[in-house]
């Protein structure tokens, strides 16, 4: 009878880069193989609004795109919902407004979400309105 020895490996937990590359993995997984779309086909899509982990999947899952994001970087933005005849540029735009996050397509068949770069102004200088803020979202 063989003896099992102990993998110490498999009883760490995942490391956030572990846990964000799982994310991406998912994401790819969910990709239809025999679905492929581009950035440029329309197709009518149905997505809540909500978590944008979940939507983002939602999103990959009804669009045969990929989608790599960090996990951890998006876990606390939240998604507009998207109902209609969109192509995927169009439908990412209007799910992420005012989401806080961004969007950038790497081919036809990916595109990269992550956080709005906050842009800072030095102190003592305004924008032009009456009031002065030291950092903005764009």
């Amino acid at each position: 009878m063989r003896r099992r020895e102990h993998n110490p490996a498999s009883t760490v937990p995942f490391s956030s880069a572990r846990r964000r590359l799982l994310a991406i993995a998912t994401l790819a997984l969910l990709t239809s193989a025999s679905a492929r779309a581009s950035r440029t086909d329309k197709r009518p899509l149905d997505i809540k609004a909500g978590s944008a982990i979940l939507t983002l999947a939602e999103f990959v899952r009804q669009t045969g795109l990929q989608v790599l994001f960090e996990s951890d970087a998006i876990r606390n933005h939240s998604t507009r919902e998207v109902r209609g005849q969109f192509d995927a540029a169009e439908a990412l735009g209007l799910m992420l407004e005012g989401s806080g996050l961004t969007y950038e397509f790497v081919n036809e068949r990916t595109v990269t979400v992550r956080p709005r770069p906050v842009v800072t102004r030095p102190a003592g200088k305004t924008d032009g309105s009456s009031g002065s803020l030291a950092a903005r979202s764009i």
